[in-house]
């Protein structure tokens, strides 16, 4: 287990697994933690850092931080860390279903969980939306190449 297992319970409730037996163990939903704080790194420019053996997150030394340690996260950033950990474990439950979504009907029966599939979808799109609505994603550049200043109409007297 990492240092941020403190979070699997505020994280089961996002997931409503909040009833025994859980749908996910905790070292599922502690790995669904790490992989979210390496895919906030990007956003964040690296404001956490995870260990080679993925176990442990410490605060960046060179990031000034509001409050300090404990806990790891910064608690205006936990919401952040949930809601990437919960879109983590969402992804990977959505494109386990995808295979299994169908429908049949016969003479008598229509059978469809087609409605199920929608329904994780959409609670997706409501974690993304409320994720970007707290933090803004890094920005696409085309290149990281060095700014030019051109001198234009410089002294031209030969």
């Amino acid at each position: 287990m990492s240092n941020l297992s403190y979070l699997i319970p505020i994280l089961r409730v996002k997931l409503w697994d909040i009833a025994v037996p859980y749908r996910y163990t905790d070292e599922w939903l502690d790995i669904a933690l790490i992989a979210s704080i390496k895919a906030l790194q990007r956003w964040w420019t690296n404001k956490y850092l995870v260990d080679s053996t993925n176990t442990t997150v410490s605060r960046n030394p060179d990031i000034v931080f509001t409050l300090d340690e404990p806990p790891v996260i910064e608690t205006s950033d936990e919401r952040i860390v949930i809601l990437m950990a919960s879109i983590v474990v969402k992804e990977g439950t959505l494109e386990n279903s995808a295979w299994s979504t169908n429908t049949w009907r016969d003479a008598e029966y229509y059978v469809s969980n087609i409605e199920g599939t929608k329904s994780r979808e959409s609670g997706l799109k409501r974690d993304w939306d409320e994720l970007l609505s707290l933090i803004k994603p890094p920005q696409k550049r085309l290149s990281s190449g060095a700014r030019e200043t051109f001198d234009f109409g410089a002294d031209e007297t030969t």
